[in-house]
Formats: C-alpha cells, structure tokens, sequence
C-alpha cells in the first residue's frame, strides 16, 4: 500500500483543475459502478473539468461518487506526494497503482498491487484502439468498482488511444568517454523507448537465449533517441544493445530484417532483467 504519514485525512479534498479526456463522444461514457457506492463519474463537471485525464503512462485527475465524494487518482492533485505517495499509471492500458477517496480510503486498481492476483483476479483496463474502460478496481471500504457493463449499458471511455509502433532502427553504439552512447532512429508514433543490454558472451554460447543473455534495462521510457551506459567491456568481453518503443505496453525489440534468428521479446521479458 502507498506510504502513508499519518496526515492523509487532513487533505484537501480538491485540488487545482485538470484537462480531463474522458468521454470524448459525449455520450454518456463517463460512468462506473460502485455495488456499494452506487454511480462514481468520471467526467464529473463535464469536459475540461477535474475528471481523469489518460496520459501516455498514467492516469491522473478524479472521480466523483455522490455516496464517497472525491476519488484522486495521483498524489500530484493536492500537492501531497511529499506526504503520501501514490497514483495510478498503465502500461499499455493495463492499470496499476492506488486511488484515494477521502471518506472511502485506499482503492486499488490491480490485484498486483498486493499480490492477491492468485486468490482473486481483478483489475482495470483500457482498450489502446477504442479507449474503453473494462474490469473492476476494489476498496476495502466500497467493494467492487466496476468500469463496464453490456447487460446494463455503462462504461468509462477516454479519447486517449495508442498504436505500437513498429520496430526501431538505426541503432548504434559508440564510445563516449569511458562510457558507452547508444542511440537510435526516431520510431513514428513513438513517445518513448526502452533500451536494454546483454552479455555477447552468454548470447552465442546459448544460440541466441535472450532470457540468459539479458543483463539489464539501461533506460526506462526514454524520452529522447540517445542514452549513456556507464562503463565498457572489459577485456575478452562484449556487450549487445537492443531498443523498442515503450509506449502501447513496449513495441518489439524485434528488427523484422530476415537476418533476426529467432524472435527477442518473450526471452528478454522473461530474463528477470527486462525494462519494467
């Protein structure tokens, strides 16, 4: 759970205004359901109100529930984090993180949050083509929130979208110093990337395992095409870099040339030193 210091309920209750994204139709695709709270709006003052906002990698802005009052999404509302840290961000639409209600408390919008994924299943998601909500946050205090329904016509929908991008190119490596600069081609559609690296080493002894070779994630969503590793190779040794785009859940880091041996994602997640 967030850190908590002990002043969380002295807050204020709203904070200073934001861009919110939410029902970008105007048709009503603004509403969840609480089975204990009743409705909880997320475009509650209409649009450019303080509703939910989906950026890129998080989820920010508030919810309203006539039975709970304000839900915030992000410590940032109220200039709190230096108290009590906590938000809600996504990874290619799959929500994580902890929402806060004054009069309700902690409501988490991912069972990862505490690792109860194995006992009970649930968490939030939102679809990266159409920008709907789907699935259910849960509070210790309200039940199950859930963000769409067919049998009774309810859902939360937000303008935001997100195409993966396709593979990155003209990758290279050259010394900087005593360290190590690898950059990159800018990938269309891209907002970020990550980028790791490998022992070469480990890599042509094992026929091209990613899950063994992969050391670690140089740069976490990477804002520009460039990035500095610290320190070179030693002697007899060698290193590999890879880059995708990290927005949309991660692009590939595959090159889709027809000199790519075998595919490079599932053994580089699987390396327990991937990008997050």
């Amino acid at each position: 759970m967030p850190r908590v210091l002990g002043l969380l309920a002295g807050l204020a209750a709203f904070g200073p205004a934001l861009c919110e994204n939410i029902d970008p139709d105007q048709d009503g695709s603004q509403f969840a359901w609480g089975e204990n709270v009743g409705w909880v709006n997320a475009e509650p003052s209409g649009p450019g109100g303080p509703g939910l906002e989906v950026g890129e990698f998080d989820v920010s802005g508030w919810m309203w529930g006539e039975n709970i009052g304000w839900i915030s999404f992000s410590c940032e509302n109220t200039g709190s984090c230096g108290v009590v840290e906590y938000g809600v961000t996504h990874d290619g639409g799959i929500l994580s993180g902890w929402a806060w209600s004054e009069n309700a408390g902690w409501i988490s919008l991912s069972c990862a949050n505490t690792g109860s994924c194995a006992a009970a299943s649930y968490g939030v998601v939102i679809d990266t083509t159409t920008g709907e909500f789907s699935g259910r946050a849960w509070g210790e205090n309200v039940g199950w929130i859930t963000f769409a329904s067919p049998r009774v016509p309810y859902k939360v929908k937000t303008s935001w979208t997100c195409t993966v991008p396709a593979a990155v190119t003209g990758l290279k490596v050259k010394k900087s110093g005593a360290d190590v600069e690898v950059s990159w081609a800018p990938t269309p559609g891209a907002t970020a990337y990550d980028v790791v690296r490998g022992d070469l080493g480990k890599l042509r002894a094992t026929g091209g395992d990613f899950s063994v070779a992969t050391v670690e994630c140089v740069a976490e969503k990477e804002l520009g095409t460039s990035t500095v590793h610290a320190g070179s190779p030693g002697p007899g040794e060698g290193h590999w870099f890879l880059t995708r785009a990290a927005n949309c859940g991660g692009g590939t880091y595959d090159s889709g040339g027809a000199q790519q041996a075998a595919p490079r994602d599932a053994g580089i997640e699987g390396s327990g030193a991937a990008c997050p």
